[in-house]
């Protein structure tokens, strides 16, 4: 008998699980901010080709996003399970990471969402003013509550994600991480406080055995497009001299390989066993064209020469 989504993220980022599931990527999105029609049809074709998990924000689009997922989720429960975030406020804002405070926002987002436990609870920022052991209890509490089964944080620095992961292991827990990762890597100065997963990130994710969502894993479309763009008035982080030569080895490659540059590019990112990428499609298309990436088996000669060219 085939595995439901629920019954594979009992047991998430678990090897087996997985191989009875479709793909790992896991769905972002516009929700809150475009027609509920919209969030729907993509919801339910993502499910339907085999996705296990949604991912959103309490603070998302003006803290619509999770109302607008659970929507979805009352009218189809036990469908797809879900992923959310906490830390920040409707703004975007860093809030204060006390205990109080932040059970608060997970049974806001808990009402929110139309489920009774969040599949993947992160804190959307750290709270450097508390001490690690602190933040691994809240965690804790959240699970022992029963308003999550697994926890983890997103944006902190490698230091501090290396003590939560000891911290939530000497509970019991091993802890899902979150941050930018892609093929292209972004001027930090100009990805407005989030962090890349960058060379100390996975050292402390590989050391630990940690999942790693991977956000804007095709850098937000910089791999589909050949000319510059600015972001919120502000240039693309990810137009680098490094990530455009990146970015013309994706196009010789996929020129053999009969496939697209943002497909090479999605594909180096599966390469990398730890990481669920997350896409953030705007159409069912281009979640089908995402789907195309599992189909490049890159070889590893190949997936250093798309990082790093002839060096």
């Amino acid at each position: 008998m085939p595995h439901s989504p629920l019954q594979l993220l009992e047991g998430l980022f678990d090897q087996e699980d997985m191989r009875a599931a479709a793909h790992r990527f896991v769905l972002g999105g516009p929700f809150g901010a475009e027609p509920a029609e919209a969030s729907a049809e993509r919801l339910a074709h993502f499910a339907d080709v085999g996705g296990l998990l949604i991912e959103t924000s309490h603070s998302y689009a003006g803290g619509r996003a999770e109302a607008a997922v659970g929507e979805w989720l009352r009218r189809n429960p036990g469908v797809l399970g879900v992923a959310t975030k906490v830390g920040h406020d409707t703004t975007g804002g860093d809030i204060p990471l006390s205990r109080a405070t932040v059970h608060e926002h997970v049974r806001s987002a808990l009402e929110n969402l139309a489920v009774e436990t969040i599949d993947v609870l992160l804190y959307h920022c750290d709270d450097p003013s508390r001490p690690i052991a602190e933040l691994a209890d809240t965690l804790v509490s959240l699970v022992e509550a029963g308003y999550a089964r697994r926890v983890g944080a997103s944006n902190w620095q490698a230091e501090r994600l290396s003590a939560l992961a000891v911290e939530l292991a000497g509970r019991g827990h091993i802890p899902v991480a979150s941050y930018q990762f892609s093929l292209a890597e972004p001027d930090p100065a100009l990805l407005g406080g989030s962090l890349h997963a960058d060379s100390a990130v996975l050292d402390v994710v590989r050391e630990h055995g940690l999942p790693l969502f991977g956000w804007s894993s095709q850098a937000r479309g910089y791999f589909a497009r050949t000319e510059r763009r600015q972001v919120n008035g502000r240039p693309d982080p990810y137009d680098t001299e490094d990530n455009r030569a990146r970015r013309r080895r994706c196009v010789e490659l996929a020129e053999q390989l009969g496939s697209r540059p943002e497909t090479v590019a999605l594909a180096w990112t599966l390469h990398h066993p730890e990481v669920w990428p997350s896409i953030g499609p705007r159409t069912t298309e281009q979640i089908d064209n995402s789907l195309q990436a599992r189909r490049l088996a890159l070889t590893g000669e190949q997936v250093n020469w798309l990082r790093h060219g002839g060096r």
